[in-house]
Parts: C-alpha cells; sequence; structure tokens
C-alpha cells in the first residue's frame, strides 16, 4: 500500500559545500591570521608602555567623640550622602588642586606634559636674541593642566564611600607620585577649609559675645528694679530665677497649710473623743492610743487584771456570797469606775482641743478673705515681672551657648589639628607592569576577530556565488522495499525484534532496516538511563499510524526491561495495539476501569509474554477528556512511579497535553526521518506543554534518495 505524497519543496544552505571551501581556503587563512598577529605584535611594541596608580580615599567624618564640636558629631556623619561623594569627586579635580600638585612636583619642567618644556637649541637661540619670546608661566600651565587632566581618573566606587584616584605616566614612580600628591593636596585643602570656617566663626561669636553681655546686664538689672518697687521676692534657690511670688501670694500659701493642719488636728480630736465616748457607753476599755498611752490607765489595767485572775482562783473554792469573794468583786468594781473616770477625763481634753482647733480654723478663715483680696490685686505685678526674667533668661541662655561655642572654636583654631573628613586607605605604589598596552590580551583579540571577520568574508562571498544553495523535497512516497518479504496482516516486524505493529489484512514488507532500528533503540534506552526520568511520553509523528501504527512504545518498555528494570506500560491510545502484541488479547479491563473504580490495580495489570514489563491496556471504556482533566489522574500515576522504576505513556496525540506535562523524558515515532515537517510539528507538540528530553526512533527512511541521509537518522536519538 502506497503512502500519499505530501509534496513540499524549499532552498537550504548546503553546510558541506561552505564547509569544504573554508577547508580549501585554510591555508590562507593561516598566512593571514599570523600576519595580523605579528603586526599587531609590533605595532603594539613599538608604543610607550604607560602605568597607572592608584589611590583610595574613604569619606568620613574625622572627628572624634573628643575632639567634635557640640551638636555637630552626628550632623557630620548623615551629611555624607551620594550628592556629597560626588562633590568631593569634583573636588578633588579642581583647578586649585591641580595646580598645587603641579607646582609641588613641578611638572611644568617634564616634557611628558609640556612638550615645549625643555626647548631645542635653536629656540633658545631665537629666545636669547630677541626673535622668540618663551611662553609664560600662566601659558605653560594650562597646557600641563590639559596633559594633567588627560591622565587624571577621579571616579566613587558604587554604593560605598570610596573615591579611587588613578593617574597614568609613562614614568611609573611619577604616576604613584602624582596620585598620593592629589590624596595629600586634598585632604590639606579640607583642613585649611576647616581651618578657615572655624576662624570666622569665632570671630563672628566673639562679636555676637559683646552685645550679649550688654543685654543680658541691662535686663537683669531691669528684674531687680521692677522687682524692689513692687514688693516682690525671689524664692528660687539659686537667686533670680523663675520662682518668683509676691508678699500676700507667701502669706495667702502658709495661710492655707495652717488651715489644712487645723482642720486635720480637729478632725482628728473629734474623731478620738467620738471614739472613747462610745467605749465608755458600753462600759469597754476605749482602744484609743490616748488611752491606752496614759500610764494611770495602764497601772489600773494591770490591778484589774491581776484581781480578776484572783477571783478566778478563788471561785474554784469559795462561794460568790462568801466575804473574800465580795470584797474582790468590790475592788474590781472599783477599778473599773477609776478607768471610766481616767478616760471621761481625755475625753474632756480632746473635746477641748477640737474646740481649740474650730476656733483657730474660723480665725485662719476670717484672715484668708482677707489676704485674698490684697493677693488679686498684687497678681498683675508678678506677671510684669515673670515677663521681664523670661527677656533676661532668655538673653542669659543666648550668652552662656555662643561663650561656649565660641570657647570650643577658639580652642580648635589655636590647636591647628583640625581632622579632615577622609582618610586614604591605599596609597599608590609604582607599578611594575605596564597598564597599557598589554601586548599578548590585546594581539589575541585581535588575531580573533581577524579570523572572524575573515571566516565571515569567505562565507559570504560562497553564498553571493549561489554554489552551496541547493533545492530539498520533504515527505515523499514511501517506495516499496526491494527484496523484502511478504508477512501476514497482523504483524509488520517480526516478534524477535520486539517491535511489532497492527495491520490490515493486506500483506506488506518487512523493511531491510531492523538492525539500525534496534541500535536506536539501545542509544534511546541508554540515554533514558542517564536522564533519570522516571516517566516516558512515547507518541508518533503525524501520519504513521495511516495504515497501523509501529508499536514503539512495546518495544522501548522490553528494552528498558532488559537493563533489569521494573517497568510498566499504559495505554492511552485504546486501539488494542499494545495489549495484542503483549499477548494478553482484547477486552481487558484496563486505566478507565481503574480511574472509574470498577477495578482495581491488580485487575488492570498484566504482564508481556516476551519480557518482564508489566502494561495497563486502555480499558473497556473510553477515556475522555474531561474523566483526565481530573486531579485523580495524577494520583493514580504518581502510584505508579513509587512502585516501578519507569513509566510508559502510549498518548494519541490529543493526550499529549494531559499527561505530557509531568514527563521526564520522550519519544517520537516516525517513518519520515528527523528532519521532516511531520516529525518537527512532532516534537513542537510536546515541547509546547513539557521540557522533557525528547528522542526520536525513525522506523522507516522516507525514500531511497536520501538514503544515507536516512540511516544516519535511523540510528539518531535527539
Amino acid at each position: 500500500m502506497e503512502n500519499q505524497p505530501v509534496p513540499a519543496t524549499d532552498v537550504e544552505v548546503d553546510f558541506k559545500a561552505l564547509l569544504g571551501a573554508l577547508r580549501q581556503r585554510l591555508p590562507y587563512l593561516i598566512v593571514f591570521v599570523v600576519l595580523v598577529a605579528i603586526g599587531t605584535y609590533t605595532l603594539l611594541a613599538q608604543l610607550a608602555p604607560v602605568y597607572k596608580s592608584e589611590t583610595t580615599l574613604l569619606i568620613q567624618s574625622g572627628e572624634t567623640s573628643l575632639t567634635a564640636p557640640t551638636q555637630s558629631a552626628n550632623d557630620a556623619a548623615s551629611a555624607i550622602d551620594q550628592q556629597a561623594i560626588t562633590s568631593q569627586v569634583q573636588l578633588i579635580r579642581s583647578r586649585d588642586l591641580a595646580l598645587a600638585v603641579v607646582r609641588k612636583l613641578d611638572l611644568i619642567h617634564k616634557p611628558e606634559f609640556d612638550p615645549k618644556a625643555n626647548p631645542s637649541l635653536i629656540t633658545k637661540l631665537l629666545q636669547k636674541v630677541g626673535l622668540s619670546k618663551p611662553d609664560s608661566t600662566a601659558v605653560s600651565e594650562d597646557r600641563v593642566l590639559d596633559a594633567y587632566y588627560q591622565k587624571l581618573t577621579v571616579y566613587a566606587v558604587d554604593n560605598s564611600r570610596v573615591i579611587g584616584i588613578d593617574f597614568e605616566s609613562t614614568d611609573p614612580k611619577l604616576a604613584a607620585d602624582v596620585a598620593n600628591a592629589v590624596a595629600a593636596e586634598y585632604l590639606t585643602l579640607q583642613q585649611a577649609a576647616k581651618h578657615d570656617t572655624t576662624a570666622d566663626a569665632a570671630q563672628w561669636l566673639s562679636d555676637q559675645i559683646v552685645d550679649l553681655r550688654g543685654k543680658v546686664q541691662a535686663a537683669e538689672a531691669k528684674v531687680e528694679t521692677y522687682r524692689s518697687m513692687h514688693d516682690l521676692f525671689d524664692t528660687s534657690s539659686g537667686g533670680t530665677g523663675t520662682a518668683t511670688t509676691t508678699l500676700p501670694q507667701q502669706q495667702l500659701s502658709d495661710l492655707n497649710a495652717e488651715l489644712t493642719r487645723t482642720r486635720a488636728a480637729r478632725a482628728d480630736a473629734e474623731a478620738k473623743a467620738s471614739q472613747i465616748r462610745q467605749a465608755l457607753q458600753s462600759n469597754n476599755v476605749p482602744n484609743v492610743s490616748d488611752v491606752l498611752n496614759s500610764q494611770l490607765i495602764q497601772n489600773l489595767i494591770g490591778q484589774e487584771v491581776a484581781l480578776r485572775a484572783q477571783i478566778a482562783q478563788l471561785n474554784a473554792t469559795l462561794l460568790p456570797a462568801h466575804p473574800k469573794m465580795r470584797e474582790l468583786n468590790a475592788q474590781l468594781v472599783g477599778l473599773d469606775d477609776q478607768i471610766a473616770g481616767e478616760a471621761r477625763k481625755i475625753l474632756d481634753s480632746l473635746e477641748g482641743e477640737a474646740k481649740l482647733a474650730a476656733a483657730r480654723e474660723d480665725e485662719i478663715q476670717n484672715g484668708l478673705v482677707g489676704l485674698k483680696q490684697t493677693a488679686a490685686t498684687a497678681g498683675d505685678d508678678g506677671v510684669e515681672l515673670r515677663a521681664l526674667e523670661r527677656e533676661a533668661a532668655a538673653d542669659r541662655d543666648l550668652l552662656e551657648s555662643y561663650l561656649g561655642r565660641y570657647r570650643e572654636a577658639l580652642a580648635r583654631e589655636q590647636g591647628n589639628d583640625l581632622p579632615a573628613d577622609a582618610r586614604i586607605i591605599s596609597r599608590a605604589s609604582v607599578a611594575n607592569d605596564p597598564d597599557f598596552p598589554k601586548k599578548t590580551p590585546m594581539t589575541l583579540a585581535a588575531t580573533f576577530a581577524a579570523l572572524i571577520l575573515a571566516i565571515a568574508f569567505l562565507l559570504l562571498r560562497e553564498l553571493a556565488s549561489g554554489r552551496p544553495m541547493r533545492g530539498v523535497t520533504f515527505a515523499e512516497a514511501l517506495p516499496q522495499v526491494p527484496d523484502a518479504k511478504p508477512v501476514d496482516g497482523h504483524s509488520r516486524w517480526a516478534d524477535d525484534h520486539s517491535v511489532r505493529r497492527m495491520m490490515p489484512k493486506e500483506p506488506t514488507l518487512v523493511p531491510e532496516m531492523i538492525d539500525r532500528v534496534e541500535e536506536s533503540l539501545k542509544q534511546i534506552t541508554h540515554q533514558v538511563v542517564e536522564t533519570g526520568a522516571k516517566r516516558i511520553l512515547v507518541t508518533l509523528a503525524e501520519g504513521s499510524d495511516s495504515d497501523g501504527r509501529p508499536l514503539g512504545a512495546v518495544a522501548l518498555a522490553r528494552a528498558l526491561a532488559r537493563t533489569d528494570a521494573r517497568v510498566v506500560l499504559v495505554d492511552f491510545r485504546g486501539d488494542g495495539a499494545d495489549a495484542a502484541s503483549m499477548g494478553e488479547g482484547p477486552d481487558l479491563p484496563g486505566f478507565a476501569d481503574l480511574f472509574d473504580g470498577d477495578a482495581s490495580f491488580a485487575q488492570v495489570i498484566f504482564r508481556d509474554r516476551k519480557s518482564r514489563v508489566h502494561f495497563i491496556p486502555a480499558g473497556r471504556k473510553p477515556l475522555g477528556r474531561d474523566l483526565l482533566d481530573d486531579e485523580r489522574l495524577e494520583t493514580v500515576l504518581s502510584a505508579l512511579t513509587l512502585t516501578y522504576d519507569y513509566v510508559l505513556l502510549d498518548a494519541s496525540d490529543e493526550m499529549i497535553g494531559v499527561v505530557g506535562p509531568a514527563c521526564g523524558a520522550a519519544m517520537v515515532v516516525s517513518e519520515f526521518g528527523a528532519s521532516d515537517p511531520r516529525t518537527v510539528n512532532a516534537f513542537d507538540r510536546i515541547g509546547d506543554v513539557s521540557d522533557a528530553e525528547i528522542m526520536l526512533l525513525v522506523v522507516d527512511p522516507p525514500s531511497p534518495h536520501s538514503g544515507e541521509r536516512a540511516d544516519m537518522a535511523s540510528g539518531e536519538a535527539a
């Protein structure tokens, strides 16, 4: 039975022809590259070497807790931000600093910075006779500064407070000296700026202090004059202060305190008297401290206790009517009357104290009425006095603040040791190797670039000639293979080669490429083992099952089983071909029955008749897409993955999107070759849903015209 051709023509580049053209011109390429390398190295060797040295600065506050001015340590630390770092970079590149470095190192007389520093003999003679004028110092400095800035590089290190200073020179020692001199002059410039600022601040503070002293004296004199005129006095402990009050106010405060004490005394006396009175009415000894602390009452109570003890002792032998008992009881009654009498005396005393306190309270109340009227009139004078005191205190505080800051500024100015807001963390050293030119790296880079350009030129020239372009035809009709043996209508390949194919009734031919297919299966099996994938997806290229499909899944499962691995094949196609090939026959319970709950794992797992492979048929029910979208599908497949070393999923095109995402490897079975669009489409269908490594098994070359390429593809694992 012939396959219908699907012609598709295109034009492709013959890479073999391109490589052949390059191979022919290889001697010329080698000669060209060698000449470029020699020329580049020679040219670089003629250049004067340039050396680079680097000094790094750390921008930070140079003040410590002992040397920093008051309230400035935290401000200095917080003021160093990215804008401050950029400003310091510009300061290092300033003209004043550059001129200081130029003059310090005498760069004007170095030919590297000023070629006219050493004029020729003719120029000197012309200058002597007046025909030529020597350049002024300013003009020479301008030329030197231009060369200086070309060789100087100042940069801020990202995400840090570090500034790098690079300087280039043909003299390695001069490069290091200039870099270090720039850093030293920068620190000196900062110290000088701080010194000038401190001196200006000290002078300004001195002028302000002179004015403030006069203001403070005048304000304090005004306060004292006003206080004496209005009979006001200061109640603060330190002389003139803020706790100022008038005499009536002080008297009013004292009377209020006295009234409080009098009321407390009266209330205490009345409470004690009431308690004693209630105790006497109930014939009990008052439990009041004034009564209990009385020495006489304490003695009477002691006698009463002794008398009661004696009565209790005689009560055991004498009757109550006994004369002795009557005498003792009479004495006891007399003691109680004496205690009550003494308590009444104390009660009378307390009542007298209460009346006296009440009288004192009335007297104080009368005095408060008059003082309140007097204090009300004196309050206005106190308000005015407090306003004057606040003004004097404000001037005095400002004067004290200026005096403290002036002393600090004066000490810092006279000390002449103001720290700069930076420090050198790495000084420049004399470089041993030149920074430019790097002969070997630059020669290699130039040689490699020349080689790439030469190859590109040759390839473009060859492509422009049209020689490496050729036409290609895909998907030709499958030819009849000569000298092939006819077989029955149930299998296309013999069982001993582990590949079976369900076929229609008509006989067909067996190709003589089984050995190559077996070799491909070995390679694919080895690659699957190396990838470590547990689930393998097997599918067909479009059109490979037009007249019965090749059973690549069965062949791969048996090949994996020969590695002593536990393998299970799950049929998601539903055509019964896998089950028939493995020897169990049609109408078997399978995955659909297991998924639907009509069968268990033991009922749907069968053993291959030719290997140790287990397989699960599709089942007696159709596998609907809506059924397999259920999350239980992953649960069932995970259970199989935990049980077996490899789980092969023989899936149709519509099932690739369902089971493909969880697969670690995939195999495409194709009859059309590796470059055929149908094979490429099968690769794309898998790649759209999965990151699995995809391998190709070519079971039949498309035409005898591509015999060599088909033989290569049949052994290819992609």
